[in-house]
């Protein structure tokens, strides 16, 4: 099924101008459910309600609003918002390069695939070309929904994909968290290592997973809406095993569990010296039968 375009945009490159068009790149696959009156069934529907008025407002009859103190708003109709949007600052303003490895993926919110729109396929792809060959993406600022967005156009496939970005005053500061503080020993940082290395993957293969939780919950809708009677299956008691001593203890473990996963098949144990397998005797006998008849 073909991807509808969401919007028009500009790639501003120099002096080069390139015509897009955004994609939705992601889909959410969550299950959603609605709310429903419990006693008739009938879904509810959302209503503004006016405290100064007592009534139910209209969708016609709302502004936006900013607050500027407790009961004083400054407010602004859909046309004044949308004029500062002008066809100028629309156009996606590169700015700079840089390397991937220099973002976080913290500062990362949104994709959405790139397309070149008509009149600008040759300089798309001489722009995604470039960039790939480079190993280079390009940081750009957008004006799109109310606000200013900083993204990032990169590479992808055989085009452009671009993530919008959160500002630096809006990823929280990590150091406002409390952490217990603790010494790390260097038998314990190896056998991490070790750890890690037992589990890397040369490649992520992305369609090797996927959600089984939504999976049992559609198993549920499904059932249900055939009839069928859910009862809540008690959890199991989860088997008590040795305690866990120590951090060198559970590494341990892990690597052995690991070792496990990745190992081939064991070969079946050899027979003690001096006893033969009835198999091992059926061969040593066709063998020779071989060798007389030669």
């Amino acid at each position: 099924m073909a991807l509808r375009p969401l919007r028009n945009a500009t790639i501003s490159f120099g002096l080069v101008s390139i015509p897009v068009r955004f994609y939705t790149a992601t889909k959410s696959e969550d299950v959603h459910f609605n709310l429903l009156h419990e006693s008739c069934g009938t879904r509810v529907n959302r209503k503004w309600w006016c405290p100064h008025h007592k009534k139910i407002v209209e969708a016609d009859e709302l502004v936006r609003g900013y607050a500027i103190s407790k009961t004083k708003y400054v407010t602004f109709t859909d046309e004044e918002i949308e004029s500062l949007e002008s066809d100028d600052n629309r156009a996606l303003d590169i700015t700079e390069f840089l390397s991937l490895e220099q973002i976080d993926p913290v500062f990362f919110e949104k994709a959405y695939f790139l397309g070149p729109a008509a009149g600008g396929a040759k300089t798309y792809k001489l722009l995604a070309s470039a960039m790939k060959k480079q190993g280079k993406v390009a940081l750009a600022r957008w004006v799109s929904a109310h606000r200013e967005h900083l993204v990032i156009l990169r590479p992808f496939e055989k085009g452009l994909v671009l993530h919008t970005m959160y500002y630096a005053d809006e990823v929280r500061d990590f150091g406002a968290m409390e952490i217990e503080g603790g010494e790390v020993k260097e038998k314990e940082v190896k056998l991490a290592e070790m750890l890690i290395d037992e589990l890397t993957e040369k490649k992520f293969n992305p369609l090797q997973y996927k959600d089984e939780y939504r999976e049992r919950l559609i198993d549920r809708i499904r059932a249900k809406s055939r009839g069928k009677a859910i009862t809540s299956e008690e959890p199991e008691e989860e088997k008590k095993g040795a305690e866990v001593i120590d951090i060198m203890e559970a590494l341990r473990r892990s690597l052995g569990s690991g070792a496990t996963r990745r190992a081939p098949a064991k070969r079946s144990a050899k027979p003690a010296k001096g006893r033969r397998t009835t198999a091992a005797k059926s061969r040593s006998t066709a063998a020779h039968k071989r060798r007389k008849a030669s």
